[in-house]
């Protein structure tokens, strides 16, 4: 009798590996993802959507070398980050959900979104059209027609031999595997890998680490507009040293504070990287961030663009005020910094956007494959050859797609 193939972790690559399987083989598919199945599929409000509950911190996260660590928080729920997160889709869609996407009209949108639009941004593609795109809901209609079953724990260690992986163990039970599919995420699938010792086999896991650099500015808003989405307009634009940037604009700065709005902007094809390590039996996490002259350049004038549309007459005329730290430093005296003070404000002052990608990339081959390991495969943003230079939704869709197609192909 074979043993099961189980997937690792419920979210956007998980969801997505585990149907495929599913629609591919016959073999059993056990699916291990503590988190709930989302009830808020046609909820447009994201804020509204995201709680405490289905984004926990799971991790400390170093941001730049010598930094303090933040707490990094990672979706847990069935459909992970696309069944609550912003929605925006800042590239094309994959064609595994087109007709599940549309762009943000301009009746949907808030004050501060066209504001956004006239400062030279555009309508965003949203994972929206009728309800919200979510992989989870596929899954679940697969576990109710008894084809996956799911395991409502976290995974924290696998065992087996040197070569391969036998069993997958969680707090309450030991789950034996024909395969492993690691869907975990980024910061979850090395930290996983780490503790079950298979660092000692293959060295590169966790070695490449990569997200999107991010400020955030607060803004007090003069109204009440707040359209239909909270986030649905974004502006693009390029750096003199080839960096690309993307900046957003959100309505609301949470679900309980509406009186401001929030914007950002995120450097989008970085090229430092870090690294999850194991140091003396304990995990730590550094982004590594603007560890590259070209990174602290791109940023530094991605800083700078967003200071000009904030000083834009379209969003001065829905602004009042504009918070870009908590000591009340004000956007001019940004403006008047030095580039070398300037590039220590913004290390001081990145934000953590779960956006964490290619930590496992130079540890897997083309097909996934966990190098070392016969029956283990990595089909999440862990595997990805660098973060994504767009929202990452798509991305992950896209690999995790070709990967299961690939080892469906394998295993049927």
């Amino acid at each position: 009798m074979r043993r099961p193939v189980v997937v690792i972790g419920g979210g956007t690559s998980g969801c997505t590996v585990a149907a495929l399987l599913a629609a591919t083989t016959t073999r059993e598919i056990v699916l291990i993802e503590s988190g709930n199945v989302s009830m808020h599929d046609d909820e447009p409000r994201f804020m509204d959507v995201i709680n405490e509950y289905n984004t926990p911190p799971f991790a400390m996260v170093t941001l730049v070398e010598g930094g303090i660590a933040v707490p990094y928080a990672q979706a847990n729920v069935l459909g992970g980050g696309s069944a609550i997160n912003g929605m925006i889709l800042s590239g094309e869609p994959p064609e595994s959900v087109l007709g599940l996407t549309r762009l943000a009209r301009a009746d949907e949108m808030g004050s501060m979104s066209r504001a956004l639009v006239d400062a030279g941004g555009a309508p965003s593609r949203l994972w929206w059209n009728g309800g919200r795109w979510n992989p989870g809901r596929a899954v679940q209609h697969l576990v109710e027609e008894g084809r996956i079953s799911i395991v409502k724990q976290d995974a924290v260690l696998l065992t087996g031999d040197s070569g391969a992986v036998h069993e997958v163990h969680t707090k309450n039970a030991v789950i034996a595997a024909d395969h492993v599919v690691i869907c975990a995420g980024a910061i979850a699938t090395p930290m996983l890998l780490l503790s079950s010792g298979m660092g000692a086999i293959n060295p590169q896991i966790g070695v490449g680490l990569q997200d999107h650099p991010t400020v955030a500015f607060t803004m007090e808003r003069v109204d009440e507009d707040h359209g239909v989405f909270d986030a649905s307009v974004h502006l693009k634009g390029a750096t003199s040293s080839g960096g690309r940037f993307i900046v957003l604009a959100y309505e609301r700065v949470s679900r309980d504070i509406s009186s401001d709005a929030l914007i950002t902007v995120s450097l989008m094809n970085p090229e430092s990287r870090g690294s999850v390590q194991m140091r003396n039996g304990e995990i730590s996490v550094n982004m590594n961030m603007l560890s590259t002259s070209a990174d602290v350049v791109a940023m530094r004038e991605s800083v700078q663009e967003l200071l000009q549309v904030c000083c834009s007459s379209s969003v001065s005329r829905v602004v009042t005020k504009i918070s870009i730290d908590d000591h009340g430093t004000a956007a001019d005296e940004l403006v008047s910094m030095s580039d070398n003070d300037l590039d220590e404000w913004i290390r001081t002052h990145l934000s953590c956007v779960s956006h964490a990608s290619s930590s496992c990339s130079f540890a897997i081959d083309a097909e996934g494959g966990l190098r070392g390991f016969t029956n283990v495969t990595i089909a999440d943003a862990s595997g990805l050859p660098t973060v994504s230079s767009e929202t990452p939704a798509a991305s992950v869709t896209i690999e995790a797609t070709r990967i299961g197609r690939s080892l469906g192909g394998k295993l049927a």
